[in-house]
């Protein structure tokens, strides 16, 4: 389920990407205007200030935030001067290189845009090819319209170099860290109950692979009496509530213990017996329990837990020590519910 965290995160991400190429993409023109200023290429230094002018309205739009609209026209004006400056100065100048850069951000912009279609930076790649092609075989069999002096071809190369390799990481370090907070986020959400928003059983397994030392540790499984008669009576909402205030009792009186859903009605605390006499705090939660109001709506209620619990047995399997736990656990249901059976 996408929330409203998540689209925040989305478009930030869009936002001060675009913001930031933006900039840049700037301030890479105003270094070609001062070299070919210095270099008298006459032609493209006129070229060059309308180039700039554009990239300052960009702004606009993205204030707009017409991100695709920018990304459209961002590309376009790359393939334009690319085609433009090569053609003038000659392959060996290196304009060529932005379009290997412009395959990347075509992904990037795909994934990023509403309608996710591979296909559209498939165009963008096959676009990219031909101009590439296109380009080498024009200049190689057509003179640059300028002769340019040696310095500016090695700057411009280098400058190319550089820019499209840092241009590429850049983008592909935005891609991956919002692909590794998007799978902390989904790890996380696989971990939680939707419902009571503590741990389920998933995390559970997480915890007892996490723990070294388990020789201390005591599993206690409770579910609550009757919880069925509670949905049958006031409703599958009513019964909502009790599981989450149920939850939020465990969390706060077992605070130093690992509390989970395991599921239904059913509850997982894991204790360590040096931090405490677990039954006597067992004995207090479901005190505790049993004494809370539970009212809700037009709904007052009183429900009580039955508690089994089971020591750590060294090199005892998950399902096992729960096994051992549920045993205990219906050994006071059949006593009469309401317990805890250490």
């Amino acid at each position: 389920m996408t929330t409203v965290t998540d689209k925040r995160q989305h478009y930030d991400t869009i936002s001060k990407t675009c913001l930031t190429a933006n900039v840049a993409y700037l301030f890479l023109h105003i270094f070609y205007l001062i070299l070919f200023i210095i270099a008298r290429v006459d032609i493209l230094t006129y070229i060059d200030a309308a180039v700039i002018v554009i990239y300052l309205l960009f702004f606009w739009l993205l204030q707009k935030k017409k991100y695709y609209i920018y990304a459209l026209c961002c590309g376009n004006l790359f393939f334009a001067f690319i085609s433009v400056t090569t053609i003038m100065l000659g392959f060996n100048t290196g304009f060529h290189l932005y379009l290997i850069g412009l395959c990347v951000v075509s992904f990037f912009t795909s994934y990023f845009s509403k309608v996710k279609r591979i296909s559209n930076s498939m165009i963008w790649v096959g676009l990219s090819v031909a101009i590439y092609l296109t380009l080498y075989f024009v200049t190689k069999f057509n003179a640059p319209y300028y002769t340019i002096e040696p310095w500016l071809e090695i700057t411009l190369f280098t400058t190319h170099a550089i820019v499209v390799f840092v241009f590429v990481a850049g983008y592909m370090a935005v891609f991956v860290k919002y692909a590794l907070s998007l799978e902390r986020r989904i790890l996380s959400e696989s971990r939680t109950d939707e419902l009571t928003q503590i741990g389920n059983r998933y995390s559970l397994y997480d915890y007892f692979d996490s723990e070294p030392d388990k020789s201390t540790k005591v599993l206690a499984l409770f579910d609550i009496d009757d919880f069925k008669n509670i949905n049958d009576r006031y409703g599958h909402v009513t019964g909502d509530f009790v599981l989450q205030r149920v939850a939020k009792i465990a969390t706060d009186e077992l605070k130093d213990g690992f509390v989970c859903r395991y599921g239904g009605e059913e509850f997982v605390v894991v204790l360590d017996d040096t931090l405490g006499d677990v039954l006597s705090r067992l004995e207090a939660f479901r005190q505790r329990i049993e004494e809370e109001s539970f009212d809700f709506q037009e709904a007052k209620m009183h429900i009580t837990v039955t508690i089994g619990a089971a020591k750590h047995v060294q090199g005892i399997e998950l399902e096992k020590w729960v096994d051992l736990a549920d045993d205990r656990m219906y050994i006071g249901k059949n006593s009469g519910k309401n317990r805890v059976v250490f």
